[in-house]
């Protein structure tokens, strides 16, 4: 295959090629291997093109000896014979959205699920309806049922079911077909115990379980419904109708929603308030019973449920564990798993819950959690990763930058950045400093940014590249006869991801600029421009700030203290605020709307990146610490920079997927035979 294109296989087809892959993971791009890689549970890196020297031995040939019968390599082949036996041993009802998803001649190509969903789907049905019917099949429910043993206690092996997928192959369609699969099924087959009566969707955060409203059936009509359903053709139209019953049966939360909450009103405790032997005034709390009457009380206890866990790494049973590893609030994140994961486990004890399935494009254990760092969950089922995505084009390929005119920077320095960098940056993060400076009296000031040289010759080589895209790039909707963007459109966007808050301002400062306060408070602040034109929020020439900043500084203390979101800003986008306010105001009502502070517009703002007539439409540059790691859909990014350390598989990977999703999928022919295929 040519350099500039290592796209191998239809998106919408069953990988035929793969690169050859060396022992240490690294691809060689001049050797296309014929067929399918074989799953292998040892997690594979962010695609890397190997040396000069490619390695005598290819991976895959290992994994095909030591990983042949892993149950994912096992499925694969399981439903691959269903698939080409067109779905037998199935409902009527199933055999008919199988055909209408994946054998419908009258489905127009743009609406054709990729593989990477059709695989998730199938494999999902096929472990629901089929296994229990072949020897085959119950032996892989067998050992699914091994894997899902965490604990020593029964209430807390949970019947999970994992799909890896990478960022960019569409979980939320997989999630949006399966939900349909069920509903339909249980419409049709009240009694048939395999079918869920109502559904649980489980986000990480706000943003996600936001994202995740297009689960909800639209009630409008046509062309108005936004939902999945209508938006990706995953419901016959004349089965719509019997759609709108499903929004009584589904609640789509974040997993915050299983801490208990401190009572309120009557019911109180007698001793609520009352002072404990150490000190601290006593509050009552929900308990469970109370917690889940108020997320599933609409459900009846003991009816069937079928649970959904967005970014499903999250939620595990964390064990004890003494390692640690930069970049990662273990003990945090720990505490947030087991919310998560009791939160699970006391909703199974009220309703029958078959099946949890868990999406995530990286599922598995974080160092510190008590299980083997990085290895994947036991109970992985179907994995279609970020190397097959992107053999397959679903995703953007990801290089690095590396040319260097002025020689200050090579290839294996940028590489690894932050190494070559960490001990010139501020340790402290931005509250530490505001509260160390205040305990000795002084104020903070604003003083010129301070970055280490190999820092802004690596940001500089970011830039140009940048500045490349930028200007090549023409207005989609406009066409206004020039190569350069206009600032009302959507550009390409470059965001930079931070070990702390003083890293991130020092950054935001030096790409966006700042303002130097006067020492007579009555004069006008000074004023030094961003470092680079396209990201300056300040005008080179005049000085003054730009009606529409095009770097954003995004980060706890940002939230809080940026100043970003001032009576400026919301003047000149007035129109979209107005717009964010009335969409939020149909959600969370009009109270809600009124009330909506300076920090939840300016979350708007970055999570409208990239999204025309929306308040983050405008943006160029995103400044961050650890606010995109997950969740944040801008398609429209095209460069990173991270100034941290990316010890963890995890991290690296969400971070760079921040940066993978297309904007558009272009259907166009594919090369069925490769030049110079290696057998």
């Amino acid at each position: 295959m040519a350099d500039e294109n290592p796209i191998l296989n239809n998106p919408y087809e069953e990988p035929i090629w793969h690169y050859a892959t060396n022992l240490q993971g690294e691809l060689d791009y001049s050797r296309p291997v014929k067929g399918r890689r074989v799953f292998t549970p040892e997690v594979q890196t962010i695609p890397v093109r190997q040396g000069v020297q490619g390695d005598l031995m290819e991976l895959d040939e290992i994994s095909k000896a030591e990983h042949g019968n892993h149950v994912v390599n096992l499925l694969r082949r399981e439903v691959a014979a269903w698939r080409g036996a067109k779905y037998p041993q199935t409902t009527r009802i199933t055999r008919e959205l199988l055909q209408f998803w994946f054998l419908n001649p009258e489905r127009d190509s743009t609406q054709s699920l990729f593989f990477a969903q059709r695989e998730a789907i199938e494999t999902a049905i096929w472990l629901n309806e089929v296994a229990e019917k072949s020897n085959v099949g119950q032996h892989v429910l067998r050992q699914l049922e091994e894997a899902q043993k965490v604990s020593a206690s029964p209430e807390n092996n949970l019947p999970r079911i994992a799909f890896k997928m990478a960022t960019g192959s569409g979980k939320t369609v997989v999630m949006a077909a399966l939900i349909a699969y069920h509903y339909f099924n249980r419409a049709e087959y009240r009694n048939d115990v395999r079918f869920a009566d109502n559904f649980l969707i489980i986000a990480p955060g706000i943003t996600i379980r936001d994202r995740l409203g297009v689960l909800r059936v639209d009630v409008r009509s046509g062309v108005d419904a936004e939902d999945y359903y209508h938006v990706r053709y995953l419901v016959p139209e004349t089965w719509r109708k019997e759609m709108p019953e499903l929004n009584k049966r589904l609640v789509i939360t974040n997993y915050h929603q299983f801490e208990p909450k401190t009572l309120q009103g009557n019911k109180r405790s007698p001793m609520d308030g009352k002072y404990q032997a150490d000190g601290t005034k006593q509050e009552a709390v929900e308990d469970y019973s109370q917690l889940i009457g108020r997320l599933l009380g609409n459900f009846r206890p003991g009816s069937r449920l079928l649970i959904i866990n967005d970014e499903a790494h999250h939620c595990y049973l964390p064990r004890d564990d003494d390692q640690k590893a930069e970049g990662e609030n273990t003990a945090e994140e720990n505490r947030r798993a087991a919310v998560w994961f009791s939160g699970l486990v006391r909703i199974t004890q009220r309703f029958k819950v078959r099946s949890i399935y868990d999406l995530s494009a990286t599922p598995y254990f974080l160092t510190g959690s008590g299980y083997e760092p990085y290895s994947l969950f036991n109970w992985v089922v179907s994995d279609f990763g970020l190397i097959e995505a992107v053999e397959s084009g679903l995703v953007k390929i990801p290089f690095l930058p590396t040319r260097d005119d002025t020689q200050e920077i090579g290839l294996p320095v940028l590489r690894n950045l932050y190494e070559h960098i960490r001990t010139e940056l501020p340790k402290a993060g931005r509250k530490t400093a505001k509260a160390r400076a205040k305990a000795e009296g002084k104020k903070l000031i604003e003083e010129p940014p301070h970055l280490p040289e190999i820092l802004q010759a690596a940001l500089k080589q970011f830039y140009e590249h940048y500045k490349e895209e930028y200007e090549s790039r023409r207005h989609s909707a406009a066409a206004s006869g020039t190569s350069q963007l206009l600032l009302e459109d959507s550009p390409p966007v470059f965001i930079v991801v931070c070990n702390n808050t003083s890293v991130s301002k020092e950054v935001y400062k030096y790409l966006a600029g700042y303002e130097i306060p006067a020492e007579d408070e009555s004069q006008p602040p000074q004023v030094v421009s961003g470092r680079y034109e396209l990201f300056s929020n300040y005008d080179p020439e005049s000085g003054q700030p730009r009606n529409k900043p095009p770097t954003l500084l995004i980060d706890s203390d940002a939230l809080e203290n940026s100043g970003q979101i001032d009576d400026e800003f919301k003047r000149v986008f007035a129109p979209e605020i107005k717009r964010f306010k009335e969409e939020y105001a149909h959600v969370h009502g009009q109270g809600a709307a009124e009330r909506i502070e300076d920090s939840a517009i300016l979350r708007e703002v970055v999570n409208t990146v990239g999204k025309r007539n929306a308040l983050g439409a405008h943006i160029r540059c995103v400044v961050s610490v650890s606010m995109l790691t997950e969740g944040w859909d801008a398609n429209t990014v095209t460069h990173i920079c991270g100034i941290r350390k990316f010890g963890s598989q995890l991290l690296c990977e969400q971070v760079a997927g921040r940066a993978l999703r297309r904007q558009s999928y272009y259907l166009q022919s594919y090369d069925k035979n490769p030049a110079q295929p290696c057998e």
